[in-house]
């Protein structure tokens, strides 16, 4: 009897240490946490950007304003200390609200900088600013970038992924090199950071908002910080709204397949990350599509050689399963692909948690073709022709009160 007493009071002592030992270390971490951050509201933007990182950085764009004190943190200290995610949230002095992105979690930063030195010849523990001597900087961004059509990646790609040549992306990076007056190995040095890390900061400046694309807009970067503008919540947290305005949304999701695959003159942009908590709606529902990390951009003007003989037939998405999945290889293979129709339908109307299901008995019984043309949309031959009467049909219920009355709203 005595000796399990003793147990028990050995037990209960250790777990009173694990205790004061586990506070110990939250307290430290806390204080630590607070002398490097300044303070109990949070850190100061400019503490976010990691500038001593640079060229191996996203640039300098928007660095003055943040030293001037032009964007302002919101939230508290402690959404600061437990951010998994890097996503942080502010305002402008016009009182514009703006989302600053690390665009990679902690450990990926930790991964890529234990590969810069190896990556670009240098020693261990290189310092950034010896980047500048490295040489083949172009060659690197190039092989970032490329896919090889005769000989595809095994494993799957992430990122930009430009095709079927890499050699036009002097090309798609006009709109980028075109605003950047510095060092140019500097320069290629901080896109080659970009495109190892995310690629979103150069996409929303191919394809920016102020020329109609539904991206957000860019404010610029400093350091490996992107500021962006704060365009609304997810349709995955708006699940509860009117199914009329979930038609508005739904709408312009189909205009924007639409957009990436024919609006640029020249690239094809194939959205790889389609999904209902990367596209958000504002009070007026206008939606935009956020979290543009992962892409596929087909040059539609390059001269086919031997290794594209199907280049100037369509490709249309084969069943490769259930829930979302694609061909890299089939896309970069062809001119034209319906992967951002069916990526669109596929959120619409596919298996998991579709924006228009379930739908009002009212809309079965008046528009029975509505669903008809989803499904044909998902399973269908010809999407392209199926997105027109789909858009056409969408736009004649937007105005027909007799099939959306009031209860529908």
């Amino acid at each position: 009897m005595k000796g399990r007493v003793y147990e028990n009071m050995l037990l209960r002592r250790r777990f009173c240490k694990r205790v004061v030992l586990m506070l110990t270390a939250f307290v430290a971490s806390f204080y630590a946490s607070v002398l490097l951050f300044g303070g109990l509201k949070g850190p100061q933007v400019i503490q976010l950007t990691d500038l001593n990182r640079c060229p191996a950085c996203y640039g300098v764009s928007v660095c003055p304003e943040l030293y001037s004190n032009q964007i302002t943190l919101e939230s508290s200290h402690w959404s600061y200390m437990f951010n998994a995610k890097n996503i942080f949230y502010g305002y402008t002095k016009s009182n514009r609200r703006v989302v600053l992105k690390k665009l990679a979690h902690n450990s990926e930063f930790e991964e890529f900088d234990k590969k810069i030195c190896k990556e670009f010849n240098l020693k261990n523990n290189c310092k950034p600013v010896q980047l500048l001597n490295a040489s083949n900087v172009d060659e690197k961004v190039l092989k970032t970038v490329e896919y090889n059509v005769t000989w595809p990646d095994t494993k799957p790609r992430k990122g930009l992924v430009l095709c079927p040549y890499a050699y036009s992306l002097y090309e798609l990076l006009q709109p980028v090199l075109n605003t950047r007056k510095g060092n140019y190995k500097s320069e290629m040095l901080n896109i080659w950071t970009i495109l190892n890390i995310n690629p979103e900061p150069i996409i929303l400046q191919i394809i920016p908002k102020s020329k109609g694309w539904l991206v957000p807009p860019y404010g610029g970067v400093c350091g490996r910080l992107e500021v962006v503008g704060y365009e609304g919540k997810p349709l995955s947290e708006l699940q509860h709204v009117d199914w009329y305005r979930k038609l508005k949304y739904a709408q312009k999701i189909l205009e924007a397949a639409m957009d990436f695959t024919f609006k640029h003159d020249r690239f094809r942009f194939y959205l790889m990350d389609w999904s209902l908590d990367n596209i958000v709606a504002n009070e007026k529902d206008d939606i935009t599509f956020i979290d543009l990390e992962d892409f596929v951009v087909l040059d539609k003007h390059i001269s086919p050689k031997g290794d594209l003989p199907d280049w100037y037939q369509r490709y249309s998405r084969e069943v490769m399963g259930s829930g979302f999945s694609f061909s890299i290889e089939n896309m970069c293979k062809h001119h034209l692909s319906d992967h951002n129709l069916w990526s669109a339908c596929y959120i619409l109307a596919g298996d998991e948690n579709p924006l228009l299901y379930p739908m009002p008995k009212e809309v079965n019984a008046s528009r029975p073709h509505f669903d008809r043309l989803l499904s044909a949309c998902l399973n269908g031959d010809d999407r392209f022709r199926t997105i027109s009467k789909l858009q056409h049909v969408i736009k004649e219920m937007l105005v027909d009160k007799t099939v959306l009355g009031h209860d529908l709203r």
